[in-house]
């Protein structure tokens, strides 16, 4: 499959010299100590197409334990347990439902995948890493990343950025045009440190894609009776 049918109208803002580098090194290294798995690597382009993009959630590194990272930022697979959803996901999920809202309440997509549908391009500056090595494959991807942030953000000044965690800041001098950044501590340390992520991040951004779009993200389905 072309680089075009696969990544569709991304191809607009990703550096295709940067791209073909990091598909040769992809092609080189043993897809075994992959996270994601190698044909999860780009999906959060195919879930979130360039058209449809009002948002972009910068991460980290991907989930470093084998299986568990999708290539959503966050996002658990569809079957994971609930007693087993990774730390990050958990601090996520309780700051998005504005902690107050009894679980058995609410439909949530603990893969993130329908966050992504709605506009929401969710990523990590590096889109792998090897299996338990945070940030082993920061070096390779960071060109990569600054350039789309660069070529999307002068692309489309209307495009809201989350940056969760200081190594997404770091990629805040590649933004050079949107109406609102927010910068946020990773969940990671909020899992750490045993608190609440402020759940301010989404009725904000909410908030601000009402003005802008007149349309807000459905970060989770409130039920009327509750799931017995």
């Amino acid at each position: 499959m072309k680089a075009s049918e696969y990544f569709g109208d991304w191809m607009d803002v990703i550096d295709t010299a940067e791209l073909r580098k990091i598909l040769s090194w992809i092609s080189t290294i043993d897809k075994t100590t992959l996270c994601p798995s190698s044909p999860n690597i780009f999906k959060a382009f195919r879930a979130c197409p360039l058209k449809d993009c009002k948002v972009v959630f910068l991460g980290q590194d991907p989930y470093p334990q084998q299986g568990v990272a999708t290539g959503i930022l966050f996002g658990n697979s569809k079957d994971t347990p609930e007693d087993k959803l990774s730390p990050s996901l958990q601090v996520v999920k309780e700051a998005a439902i504005n902690y107050e809202i009894p679980h058995n309440r609410i439909e949530f997509d603990n893969t993130l995948e329908s966050w992504a549908t709605q506009g929401i391009l969710m990523i990590n500056t590096a889109f792998t890493c090897e299996i338990g090595r945070v940030g082993s494959h920061f070096d390779m991807w960071r060109s990569f990343t600054a350039k789309l942030i660069h070529n999307l953000s002068s692309r489309d000044g209307g495009i809201i950025y989350v940056l969760f965690g200081n190594q997404a800041s770091s990629f805040k001098k590649y933004i050079v045009n949107s109406p609102k950044i927010m910068e946020v501590y990773h969940p990671a340390y909020f899992a750490r440190q045993n608190k609440k992520m402020p759940y301010s991040v989404f009725t904000e951004l909410n908030q601000e894609l009402q003005k802008l779009y007149g349309q807000q993200i459905e970060f989770y389905k409130e039920t009327e009776y509750g799931n017995c």
